[in-house]
């Protein structure tokens, strides 16, 4: 845990925290808490002065933007630095591997020679002075023996205890780039799977169509029915997500109630219909509030599809379809809209 304030100062920052998260959006996210905890305890400085400089003028900050600012200055840092300790531990591992495997056959060599020398020796007989080195002998190759086992033993628990490391911080490196209330990838995680996708193939960009869905008046179901049934919304549209993606589709949470798919191989058409069935998918759900017998079936989602063009980049496919998505919306909502080419 990298936070080290006392409990009477973690109280402090909480009753300084509460009033900032009631002026910007008055959302109670725990992303809301730590962006604003962060920004108090001071430790972050790049987070300090880019929410410093937002706030000139007396500007508000939207939950888009606390949920960036979360994105860009925690979520990412935290990423960063678990990729980097993986970096350092896995070359780590690979040479204790490489030391355990090395030294454990010259061990096991050196230990049947060992046993041959002991038993050419214990056959010699007793010649004066010899029977003392032979003694001698004996003794230091049955101690030679223990020792070489005893670093073997010892080389294959750190091997272990290395591996359940690694094992953990590839546990925890899954963690930062996961959306928490859905399961679905964060924004760091879509672009993670993007780098794979090109590293695989550099020409998968070409042939993927990009889906951006966003829950109509998400805001309205919150002051409505409350945050804790908006939570319950995000999950339930994270579900239909899951349901009709499949393969190597890449889906994942863009922030605040909006949604982003890339699908590698996908033409147009095929877009646009699982677009739509992603869209009749959710109209035909009915939520259940929490700790009640109530449901609510008037939540629907409107999505923006774009096709890459010659030469556009990842950045510049996601705003056509984030144009198309601001015209769905224009348009009535709870429709699909294609980005012109």
């Amino acid at each position: 845990m990298r936070y080290k304030q006392s409990s009477d100062h973690s109280a402090e920052l909480l009753r300084q925290v509460l009033p900032r998260i009631a002026r910007h959006g008055g959302l109670y996210y725990p992303v809301n808490y730590a962006v604003w905890y962060e920004y108090l305890t001071g430790g972050n400085l790049p987070l300090a002065e880019e929410i410093n400089r937002r706030l000139e003028n007396n500007n508000l900050l939207s939950q888009e933007d606390i949920e960036k600012l979360y994105d860009v200055y925690i979520a990412q840092h935290q990423a960063t630095q678990v990729e980097k300790m993986e970096v350092g531990l896995g070359g780590l591992l690979g040479k204790l591997g490489e030391l355990a495997d090395k030294s454990g056959g010259e061990a096991n060599e050196y230990t049947r020679t060992l046993k041959e020398c002991e038993a050419a020796l214990g056959s010699a007989g007793d010649k004066g002075n010899v029977s003392e080195v032979v003694a001698t002998l004996l003794s230091s190759t049955s101690g030679m023996r223990d020792s070489a086992e005893s670093l073997r033993q010892v080389l294959d628990v750190t091997r272990n205890e290395v591996q359940e490391l690694r094992t953990e911080l590839d546990s925890l490196q899954n963690e930062a780039m996961t959306d928490s209330l859905t399961g679905l990838k964060n924004r760091r995680g879509f672009n993670r799977a993007i780098d794979v996708m090109i590293a695989t193939d550099p020409d998968a960009l070409a042939r993927c169509a990009v889906m951006i869905a966003d829950i109509d008046h998400f805001k309205r179901v919150n002051d409505s029915y409350g945050h804790l049934f908006g939570d319950q919304v995000l999950r339930t549209a994270g579900n239909a997500l899951k349901s009709v993606v499949k393969g190597r589709d890449i889906v994942a949470r863009f922030g605040g109630e909006e949604f982003i798919i890339l699908l590698p191989n996908t033409p147009k058409t095929g877009a646009y219909t699982l677009a739509e069935q992603l869209r009749n998918t959710f109209a035909r759900g009915r939520i259940r509030r929490i700790n009640s017998d109530e449901y609510i079936d008037s939540v629907t989602i409107s999505i923006g599809v774009a096709m890459p063009t010659q030469g556009e980049s990842i950045d510049q496919v996601i705003e056509r379809a984030d144009r198309a998505l601001y015209r769905a919306k224009q348009e009535g909502r709870n429709c699909v809209r294609v980005a012109a080419a």
